[in-house]
Formats: C-alpha cells, sequence, structure tokens
C-alpha cells in the first residue's frame, strides 16, 4: 500500500471550513466525541459530548480568573461550556477560517471572567508570549497535527509553570489486520489524519517537552457510541442534499462506523503539569 501523504495544517483547515456545520450539528453542537457512563446510559449526543468536556476540564484544576487556552477550538462550544461554568476566561484558536468566525459571532465574547476569545492560529505556531495562560487543553485537536511533538511544546512554551495541560484523543492500540489498515487509512483521509500513534507516543511527547503526566486514562469503551450515533445521524442528513453529495455522506458515514468498531481504536484523556 502507498505511502499516504501527510495533511498540512492547511489541508486541515479547509476540510474543518467544508464539514464544521454539518459536524456540528451531528454532534450536538460539539465536534468531538461524547462520554456515555454505561451502555444504559441514556443521555443525548449533546449531554454526551458536553460530559466529555466536563471530564477534560475537571482535570485542568480551574478556579475562578485563570487564563485557559482551547487548542482546536471548533465551533466555541466547549470553550463556551468552561468559561461559563468554572468563571475563567479561556481563548480559542483553531487553523479553520470559518470556524474561528463561527466562534467569534457567539455573544459570550469578552474579555472578563466566563467569558471567551478566538481566533484563527495554528496549534504548531501559537501567537502568544512564554507562560501566558494559566492552564492549556486539546480535545482532538493534537490528532491532526503533522509534527505532534513540536505542537505539544508549543503548548508547554505557553503554559505557565504549575499549570496544567490536558489532551483528549483516539489512538491505536496494537496491531491492525488488512481490513483494520485499510479502515484507519480511510478516516486519516476523511479527517485530514497523521498516523493515528498510540497513548504512549502523546506521554513521550509531554515528557520532552518538560511536563510531567500525571493521569492517563482509557475511555475508548465509553465513547465509541459516538461513531453509530454520528454515522445514523449523517445518513438521515443526506436526503436533505443533491445525489452527488448524498453519496458522499453515505461513503462517510460507513467510514465513521467501521472506524468505531476497530477494538484497536482506543481514546484517552491525558493530563500533565509543567514544572
Amino acid at each position: 500500500m502507498a505511502e499516504q501523504q501527510i495533511p498540512t495544517a492547511a489541508d486541515v483547515g479547509s476540510m474543518y471550513d467544508q464539514s464544521t456545520d454539518l459536524l456540528s450539528e451531528v454532534m450536538g453542537g460539539n465536534i468531538h466525541l461524547g462520554y456515555w457512563r454505561s451502555d444504559d446510559d441514556d443521555a443525548t449526543v449533546a449531554e454526551a459530548t458536553d460530559t466529555l468536556t466536563d471530564m477534560v476540564a475537571d482535570r485542568l484544576a480551574l478556579s475562578p480568573g485563570l487564563r485557559v487556552l482551547d487548542i482546536g477550538c471548533g465551533s466555541g462550544k466547549p470553550a463556551v461550556h468552561i468559561a461559563g461554568g468554572r468563571e475563567v476566561h479561556v481563548t480559542g484558536v483553531t487553523i479553520s477560517a470559518q470556524q474561528a468566525e463561527v466562534a467569534a459571532a457567539r455573544p459570550e465574547v469578552g474579555d472578563g471572567s466566563g467569558q471567551v476569545a478566538f481566533r484563527q492560529a495554528d496549534g504548531m505556531d501559537l501567537p502568544f508570549d512564554d507562560g501566558h495562560f494559566d492552564r492549556v487543553y486539546a480535545i482532538e485537536s493534537f490528532l491532526h497535527m503533522s509534527d505532534r511533538a513540536k505542537a505539544i511544546a508549543e503548548a508547554t512554551r505557553v503554559l505557565r509553570p504549575g499549570g496544567m495541560l490536558v489532551t483528549a484523543n483516539p489512538y491505536q492500540e496494537g496491531e491492525l489486520d488488512a481490513r483494520g489498515t485499510e479502515i484507519v487509512a480511510a478516516n486519516r483521509r476523511l479527517f485530514q489524519i497523521p498516523p493515528i500513534g498510540d497513548a504512549d507516543e502523546y506521554v513521550a511527547h509531554m515528557e520532552k517537552a518538560g511536563l510531567e503526566v500525571v493521569e492517563v486514562l482509557d475511555i475508548g469503551e465509553n465513547v465509541r457510541r459516538s461513531h453509530t450515533l454520528a454515522a445514523a445521524a449523517i445518513r438521515q442528513a443526506k436526503e436533505t442534499f443533491d445525489d452527488a453529495f448524498s453519496e458522499q455522506l453515505t461513503e462517510a458515514a460507513d467510514i465513521i462506523e467501521r472506524f468505531g468498531d476497530l477494538p484497536q481504536i482506543g481514546y484517552g484523556i491525558i493530563a500533565a503539569r509543567k514544572a
């Protein structure tokens, strides 16, 4: 099989420029997976994605007045959720011009605690001074970075000493067979993802950047339902588009569902502290 091309930041931005509205609709306003506590948990997608946001926020050890950076802010909903619920100020950055425009139109934009700010920026080259933020988080954004070591080093650079970095990302656990390799390759093409990597890769990058990893939480089985529900919602949404785009959405839904069914695809929250 030919080696897949590594997506550039522009590739990722373009993908989200085109897909943010649909993904936000499918995922309850957020653009990340949801967390269900058990098979019997009847939470909606919106509730489950907010729960995952809260799990990240809990590990940031927030207190009122702190300055927080959201790397890969998507539509801005997680930033608004965290800022309003924890009385902190959240600055969100995204590589997507469309996402930055949508997020910046939110009524919660402002300079005070409980408010948010957004701008277009590359997570691998952050436009902030060293130690500018008290806390940093990244939900499913390092996944897209072509140089994850650099992205994590940048997140560490703008974090003050003693501050927390928390990430949430899918990753690979174990070897894939031929079918699994094909499914992962298709998902990487669909969402502009470099090689997925594993949890140890993220930990190694954090330690090299000077962070102390304090928690690695595997929640792969708790988020797996997201893929099935997202695929179903996309199949329903395709009825509103023309035949050509409807066919593309059908293919995308199939890829998402098959990817989520792979037992080798895990998901973890990693929390680390800057010395």
